[in-house]
């Protein structure tokens, strides 16, 4: 790669890594099919409801921005009558959609009823009966309920899929 190509290459959209804190007795329980029990103190459990899962996540939200860049001009002169003017003129308006990611970290929780993303800004909680896919990724996992599209990154995205997997 010489000179030019580093002056004018686009920058690599960047891959964010995800520091796990789930104890690796706990990978391996997962790994070999077992589903561990995972004391969440931090999180409300709803009665016969045990968590399975509990690891840092990064939710990527994705928005679209429009933007209306307007230009105006004109000019004006005098009329034949006192008071009178006339004006020529015009407006020019461009709308631009900008596409900007939002990153929110955060805690997953996976139960035996439940998904939900615990974060400061932004969280939510789910149930497996409406989940309608799931894509794991090495280090992410996509949910989606409905129209709406969860995009997480995980530590490990292969151990998350594969706790869903037994609780369906």
């Amino acid at each position: 790669m010489g000179f030019l190509d580093w002056l004018f290459s686009q920058p690599q959209p960047r891959t964010p890594i995800v520091p796990s804190i789930l104890p690796d007795i706990v990978k391996n329980e997962i790994m070999n099919g077992r589903l561990p029990h995972i004391n969440a103190d931090k999180l409300f459990l709803k009665r016969g409801e045990i968590c399975h899962y509990a690891d840092q996540a990064l939710l990527v939200v994705e928005k679209t921005k429009k933007v209306v860049h307007s230009r105006s001009h004109g000019t004006s002169a005098p009329g034949l009558f006192k008071g009178n003017r006339h004006h020529w003129g015009g407006t020019t308006s461009k709308i631009e959609e900008r596409i900007e990611t939002e990153e929110h970290k955060g805690i997953l929780y996976i139960t035996n009823k439940r998904i939900i993303f615990t974060s400061q800004n932004v969280g939510f909680d789910k149930q497996y009966r409406y989940l309608s896919s799931v894509k794991p990724y090495a280090n992410a996992l996509e949910l989606q309920y409905g129209s709406k599209i969860y995009a997480l990154f995980v530590p490990d995205g292969k151990i998350a899929y594969a706790v869903i997997k037994m609780l369906q």
